[in-house]
């Protein structure tokens, strides 16, 4: 159920008119029946067509069930700033400049102007059929990766480098973007990149395929607090990184998403790849064989969604 938690999100978000009614409309059942009647009612091509069309580029939305009355559902969309790639919206200040308010408040009031604009935004794009990159309301932030190393290119969007900080801010954007109605939430937290991320971005040692050797005691120190106090705020969504974790692939490690995750912390939501990361299981890491075995590693770890970055040429090193 867990696994399939993000279809049922995705395609209860922006239902057609239909005249038949299911029971996964009924909103006066609980989520879990709603959930459990709708996937009982997908054939095995529609879920995977639902777990693997979506996020960058030209790979989204995530495909229309007409039989359902399901129209698309856009699930990659970068809020951390704002909401400034789905067109003209707020701009706000880099991560690192917020974090060095130290200001809980700030933080919140941020990702509630966020959360407003994204709602706003995806209002008017699917009022017009449009599905396109960066419109959904399934954010991909906060990043609270540790700023540790200065060769990584994205330290900027860190919150720094203190775990409990990161944390601590993480919340605040958490809870002011999703909002604080009991029921629904008025856009997706989704809390990156998980874990042990942040390293060189030069080739051939590159975020790609860096294998990040961490000890216990530092990986539940330094770099599992943060995402454990997102999930406590009630984030729905984690996106695995790139890099390996002592020799196994953040998006194929059960470890890491489904023993600490999903077992230790009591996550319920879903678990989205990073863009081509479920890909470089294989290709970059060298870590399975091919691309069934691939996506088979990375689903039974326990991803729910693959952000595949299409036609890009990305991939062209591996």
């Amino acid at each position: 159920m867990a696994l399939l938690f993000a279809v049922a999100v995705c395609l209860c978000a922006t239902p057609m008119a239909s005249s038949q009614e299911f029971p996964f409309r009924n909103t006066s059942l609980p989520f879990d029946e709603r959930v459990k009647d709708l996937v009982g009612r997908l054939t095995l091509e529609e879920m995977v067509a639902q777990m693997s069309h979506g996020g960058a580029n030209n790979n989204g939305p995530a495909p229309a069930i007409p039989e359902l009355g399901i129209n698309p559902y856009q699930w990659g969309t970068e809020c951390i700033s704002g909401d400034v790639d789905a067109g003209p919206a707020t701009s706000f200040p880099e991560s690192i400049g917020l974090a060095a308010a130290f200001d809980y408040q700030l933080l919140y009031t941020f990702a509630r102007a966020v959360s407003n604009e994204v709602r706003a935004k995806n209002n008017n794009y699917t009022a017009h059929g449009d599905y396109s990159f960066h419109t959904g309301l399934s954010c991909w932030s906060p990043v609270i990766n540790i700023l540790r190393d200065p060769r990584w290119g994205r330290n900027q969007e860190t919150y720094g480098e203190d775990p409990w900080l990161s944390g601590y801010l993480g919340r605040a954007y958490v809870t002011g973007l999703q909002g604080n109605n009991s029921r629904y939430v008025e856009a997706n937290a989704g809390c990156k990149h998980f874990d042990v991320h942040g390293g060189p971005e030069n080739i051939p040692v590159s975020r790609f395929s860096f294998n990040a050797n961490v000890t216990t005691r530092d990986w539940r120190m330094t770099f599992l607090p943060q995402f454990r106090a997102c999930i406590e705020a009630g984030a729905w969504s984690v996106m695995c990184s790139y890099n390996s974790i002592n020799g196994v692939p953040a998006c194929a490690n059960k470890e890491l998403l489904t023993d600490i995750l999903r077992n230790e912390w009591g996550f319920k939501g879903y678990v989205v790849s990073d863009q081509g990361a479920i890909e470089l299981v294989w290709l970059g890491h060298n870590y399975t064989t091919g691309y069934i075995d691939t996506a088979s590693a990375c689903v039974n770890a326990g991803v729910s969604l693959e952000a595949h970055w299409r036609s890009c040429g990305c991939w062209s090193n591996y």
